[in-house]
């Protein structure tokens, strides 16, 4: 067998590196020929050995196939190396539609497309162009949703009240009664004149509300009466039970109006033997023969009656004399006197202007014509709206429960509700309520805002944490167009694939600047009209829509809230 020279140096080196090792050579000289070539040798003998250790971490130990090249370190596009397949160039992932029938199990980062024609026609379908229907009563008696509900958020100006608007034009169409009580803005009152509703104006000048009348509730007690004359035995006697359960709710609710406006006006608590002092003067009142419950006292005559203080009154408020019976009731007494005629001016002082009609076909109360600038006069006249529709609800019910009338349901708006909610700290509770008992109360709920930040600009901690759970306990959540901060607000209430959320925030974009030179050719924001249904919380995937208007809907007008600038949008137009 015949060595070649480079083997045979090779060889040479590695007996000498042995005997340097062992200590029975010395190393050649450092600039000597020898010494070059035994560093050279030994640099290329380390890298290999470092190399050869390293294959063999990677192969869990075992021994390197020969000639076998490590990959470099996974980057963004690939592995490096030759032969790893790196990309230096991405292209977008090839997207496939199909139904869950025939791709059983796939379930990447999409978009769903589901299209449910159910309930009130709302639009079109983003991606497929199929009709959508939606509407909270409707989806809760399909099982869709557990609870009637939906919450709904997007920026202003992207049609959050016309897409209500439009479901609650539905739920006329289906027999069921929208109530919008404390309109805001006055933006329901052209579809309650529309649909052939009531509009009840309240406001400085506008009308006034008794908060001793407990609306509709008061209303039905002399129906009940009148019937229960035509009942004889066990039957008479369960609708004596029925009879006076209603009696007392009627004068319960009186009670908690009047001590709530009250607490608002003291902007402190009320007394317990206050709110008693109340609820006797008003049986005495009840009990004069006077007043009846479809034609309730007012609040000139309750404080009249405290005045005058009646033996029952000053024994129950433990007063011997007449010094200590006014000592009693004077600052009650001014309190009264400031809901007749101070900060509410005279919204409260005299009977209600306007009942609410049970068997309207929508209920709107609009209180544009408030301050508000106003918290305390907004809360007071909030508190008392909604005071007065769910009295009509009850109303309703009680005489279903009868035998008197059909059994109604009802869909209730919330409207701007960051007003609402930041008018008093009663409120949220009241809504709280509301949320929990809307499936009792055959009642669907319609809570619309902003932002989830308008909860979490509530001045007590508390009702920070009981507005964030609205969202919760939502049937269905609706979102328009939001910011990315918001989405990630919403991360741990609601689960959206990467291509929902996109879609949601490329919807809160602005509309490209430019100028309109023919009439109706306005710039548009990306996402006007444009939502996402989440009907589950569970990372299921929503349905992306579309609001169209439809002829009639255009043709009177019932969605623009935009009147105010009529004349401003058509100065400077150039004629066609």
């Amino acid at each position: 067998m015949t060595t070649t020279p480079h083997n045979s140096m090779t060889h040479d080196l590695e007996v000498m590196h042995a005997e340097i090792v062992e200590g029975t050579r010395e190393e050649p000289p450092y600039f000597s020929r020898l010494g070059r070539r035994y560093r050279r040798w030994k640099k290329d003998n380390d890298k290999q050995a470092q190399r050869i250790s390293r294959l063999r971490r990677q192969a869990g130990g075992l021994d390197p196939v020969v000639y076998e090249q490590p990959y470099g370190a996974a980057k963004d596009r690939g592995f490096t190396g030759n032969g790893s397949g790196f990309a230096a160039v991405v292209s977008g992932p090839q997207e496939w539609q199909t139904t869950t029938n025939l791709a059983c199990g796939f379930n990447p980062n999409v978009v769903g497309a589901p299209s449910p024609v159910i309930g009130t026609p709302l639009g079109r379908h983003l991606l497929t162009g199929t009709d959508v229907a939606c509407d909270a009563l409707a989806w809760f008696r399909e099982g869709i949703i557990a609870n009637p509900s939906a919450f709904i958020l997007s920026l202003p100006g992207l049609g959050k009240s016309t897409l209500i608007r439009k479901m609650l034009m539905g739920h006329v169409a289906q027999g069921q009664v929208p109530i919008i009580a404390g309109d805001i803005k006055g933006e329901y009152v052209g579809f309650t004149e529309q649909v052939g509703g009531q509009v009840i104006t309240l406001g400085h000048g506008h009308g006034t509300l008794n908060p001793l009348d407990a609306g509709a509730l008061g209303s039905v007690v002399p129906i009940m009466e009148a019937h229960r004359e035509t009942l004889e035995g066990d039957e008479a006697r369960e609708f004596d039970e029925l009879l006076e359960r209603t009696k007392e709710q009627v004068h319960g609710r009186q009670v908690t109006m009047v001590t709530a406006l009250v607490g608002l006006g003291r902007k402190g608590p009320v007394a317990d033997w206050e709110s008693m002092l109340i609820s006797v003067a008003l049986r005495e009142l009840y009990a004069t023969g006077a007043f009846s419950w479809d034609d309730p006292p007012i609040l000139q005559d309750l404080i009249d009656h405290l005045e005058a203080g009646g033996d029952e009154l000053r024994h129950k408020g433990r007063a011997r004399s007449n010094e200590q019976w006014d000592a009693r009731i004077d600052e009650l007494a001014l309190s009264l006197n400031a809901l007749m005629d101070g900060a509410v001016g005279r919204i409260f002082a005299g009977k209600t202007t306007t009942p609410i009609d049970v068997n309207a076909t929508a209920v709107c109360i609009d209180v544009s014509a408030v301050d508000r600038g106003d918290d305390a006069v907004k809360a007071a006249v909030m508190m008392s709206c909604w005071s007065a529709a769910f009295g009509s609800i009850e109303a309703s019910h009680l005489l279903a429960d009868a035998g008197l009338g059909r059994q109604r349901y009802f869909a209730a708006t919330l409207d701007e509700m960051w007003q609402i909610l930041s008018a008093a700290p009663g409120l949220v509770s009241r809504i709280d309520a509301l949320t929990r008992l809307n499936r009792t109360d055959g009642t669907a709920l319609y809570e619309i805002t902003h932002t989830s930040k308008d909860m979490e600009a509530l001045p007590t901690e508390e009702d920070r944490k009981t507005a964030m759970g609205f969202i919760e306990r939502a049937g269905m959540v609706i979102t328009g167009g939001l910011p990315v901060e918001e989405l990630d607000k919403l991360t741990g209430k609601l689960s959206f694939s990467p291509a929902e959320a996109q879609m949601i925030t490329s919807w809160s974009k602005g509309a490209p600047p430019k100028r309109s030179r023919t009439r109706g050719s306005k710039a548009t924001p990306p996402g006007r009209g444009r939502f996402m249904i989440k009907p589950s919380k569970d990372g299921s995937p929503g349905i992306p829509i579309q609001t169209v208007l439809f002829p009639t809907e255009l043709e009177f007008g019932l969605h623009d809230t935009n009147k105010r600038f009529e004349g401003f949008f058509t100065e400077g137009e150039v004629p066609a």
